[in-house]
């Protein structure tokens, strides 16, 4: 596991490989390629509604997350989760 959590986050990992990691059964996996600078929109947008507010606070503190889901990630229910959307200089 933990050379798949490596691989997501590691910013030349591609991004096909960062899709297929997208739907790994473990979050921490899915955690770090939300962290993934190179993570592409519809992929930050499909993790923004992610059940766990970990991965919605990595969504809005990664720098590709579009406007509009900053924007409604800054009224999630956890306070981590807004504050890094209001912070995101994206």
């Amino acid at each position: 596991m933990i050379d798949l959590i490596n691989i997501a986050r590691n910013p030349s990992t591609p991004v096909d490989v960062l899709v297929k990691l997208s739907t790994d059964e473990n979050w921490y996996v899915r955690l770090a390629v939300a962290m993934n600078p190179h993570t592409p929109e519809d992929l930050l947008v499909k993790f923004s509604t992610h059940e766990d507010h970990y991965v919605r606070e990595a969504v809005a503190k990664n720098p590709n997350t579009p406007v509009d889901v900053l924007v409604k990630l800054s009224t999630d229910e956890y306070w981590c989760v807004c504050e890094a959307a209001k912070e995101n200089k994206s």
